[in-house]
């Protein structure tokens, strides 16, 4: 911080007093940073030191690894009159490595920070260079910056520094270089404050002030040195099987109800659960059934591009996987055991806001398929669309060798993977729904295909009309009321969802029973229309 007094300011007392002496132990740390101004020249490196140079690299004040230092080059001996180039990863630098590296390409291309490759393999970081961002994936699927760039600096968690020193034994040390200016007489520099050396444990560095005669300003100081930080033992590396890990919480969750009609609670961890081989006897069996709000899905659907919400599964990415109900109408129902076993520990605290008195039974679904191990088709109607869907899409382009219905391009591939029973009785969730299916019904025809193969039709008509031609040479049972379905529906979308609601809404959705159930159970009825709908086309497969 920059003070206000222009003799403390040319100083650096901020800089002295506090921020190098803390620089190390920030919650983010400092490893790179070049600024200049008309009062500052500011730059901070930094590279990891073997234990055993650190008596060597606290000597003198000077940088061991210069900007842009640490890649890959030659080291020239002449031994005997005879040149020897040896290889270094690190350019030569005995007892050094580089922590972050300044990339310039010869000025053919834009220059650029780079974190060491290793730091980031380790951490499993990815860096985005659009957010100027490092990023790391825990296996719960949590994700963290563990390093970013703020306007000229770059700095990196302390968290994760001290994990890689840790696996490293290496220690960090943070160079610093700071040149102010000011128009302060040099005569007012305290006696004391113009040559100071300090060398503290794992700090050092030299400053000094005096005059400046080219005319910037009267007076100049510089301070120049490094701190350094020291590696914990390999213990706290933050990975298996080196660290230790931490102890599991198990949190209690709904299982039934008592007699004075207050939740019976208990908790998921597995190991505590009875079986159908004898264990924990007197404990509940590892596969009774919690039930959950619908809700409970929400946060998944809308992060489509890491979480899938399948037919009795929840996927985040490689990471877990969770086996669940979500054929029940009114319920997400997971086994007891399931959520200790395979609910990561930071998602069952998020589960545990949605968790309902039991109210009711599993699907039959479900207890087929996890009770009697059979092959059960969903009955869910958004599961059933999206299978039908799905089938009818392969064996179409088999048997033709073109799509019926477009693949959604990048942008758009969310509104059917996230394709749903309305989750609440919330009008916005609704129309998302509708937009969604729409996009997938209506707007995904291939109209190319579908007029060059039906009757002619004038080019400005819509999908729909084109989709009606074609049926006129390829005819499936109740055309006109699949027709007048999707009809309804791209109503529906055109007067409720792209435009305000008005008139012509109000009148599509009495047409599709709105105002006299809920909204979730009229898209269940919108979506076994369209299932019927995508189900009719198998009549022109068979001919």
């Amino acid at each position: 911080m920059i003070e206000s007094d222009p003799l403390d300011f040319l100083l650096q007392r901020d800089l002295r007093n506090k921020f190098i002496r803390s620089l190390t132990v920030q919650p983010w740390v400092v490893v790179f940073e070049s600024y200049t101004d008309d009062r500052e020249d500011r730059g901070f490196f930094c590279a990891l030191v073997e234990s055993d140079a650190v008596g060597r690299v606290l000597e003198q004040a000077s940088w061991d690894l210069q900007i842009g230092g640490g890649l890959p080059g030659w080291t020239i001996r002449y031994r005997e009159g005879e040149t020897e180039a040896e290889y270094d990863c690190f350019g030569g630098h005995e007892d050094i490595e580089p922590l972050v590296l300044w990339r310039t390409y010869h000025g053919l291309r834009d220059p650029h920070l780079e974190i060491g490759e290793e730091f980031r393999h380790y951490h499993n970081a990815f860096w985005d260079q659009g957010s100027q961002s490092l990023t790391k994936f825990d296996l719960d699927g949590s994700e963290d910056i563990i390093g970013r760039v703020r306007e000229s600096r770059l700095e990196i968690r302390l968290l994760e520094l001290r994990q890689f020193l840790a696996v490293k034994q290496m220690h960090l040390a943070v160079f610093f270089d700071v040149v102010r200016f000011a128009d302060v007489d040099p005569e007012a520099i305290p006696s004391g404050e113009r040559e100071i050396v300090v060398k503290e444990d794992l700090l050092r560095f030299n400053f000094h002030a005096s005059d400046f005669r080219p005319g910037k300003a009267r007076a100049f100081s510089r301070l120049l040195g490094k701190s350094l930080l020291p590696p914990p033992p390999v213990a706290e590396c933050g990975t298996y099987p080196i660290a230790e890990r931490k102890a599991e919480t198990f949190p209690d969750f709904i299982i039934g109800t008592a007699e004075d009609g207050s939740p019976k609670m208990y908790s998921c961890n597995p190991k505590g659960l009875a079986d159908f081989f004898g264990a924990n006897p007197h404990a509940p069996n590892y596969l009774t059934p919690v039930f959950f709000r619908r809700d409970v899905l929400a946060r998944y659907y809308s992060n489509p591009k890491k979480y899938s919400v399948e037919d009795g599964y929840l996927r985040c990415a490689a990471m877990w996987g969770l086996r669940m109900d979500n054929n029940a109408s009114d319920y997400v129902i997971v086994f007891l055991g399931d959520l200790g076993e395979y609910l990561p520990e930071k998602e069952r605290p998020y589960w545990q806001a949605f968790n309902v008195m039991p109210d009711g039974h599993m699907s039959e679904v479900y207890f087929r398929r996890s009770m009697l191990a059979q092959f059960t088709e969903p009955e869910s109607p958004d599961l059933v669309f999206k299978n039908v869907f799905y089938r009818l899409g392969k064996r179409w382009a088999e048997r033709f060798g073109w799509d019926l219905f477009l693949p959604l391009a990048g942008g758009d591939a969310h509104h059917f993977r996230t394709l749903r029973v309305p989750l609440t009785d919330d009008q916005a969730e609704f129309d998302s729904q509708v937009l969604s299916l729409t996009k997938v019904l209506i707007d995904s025809l291939n109209e190319s295909k579908l007029v060059a193969r039906g009757k002619s039709v004038g080019a400005d008509e819509g999908g729909i009309s084109k989709l009606a031609c074609f049926l006129e040479q390829h005819p499936i049972s109740q055309k006109a009321d699949h027709i007048e379905f999707l009809r309804d529906l791209q109503a529906l979308r055109s007067s409720g969802v792209a435009h305000r609601k008005g008139s012509k809404y109000s009148r599509v959705s009495t047409r599709f029973g709105m105002g006299q159930q809920t909204l979730p159970d009229v898209f269940r009825a919108i979506l076994r229309q369209a299932t019927a709908f995508v189900e009719a086309f198998a009549a022109v497969l068979d001919k």
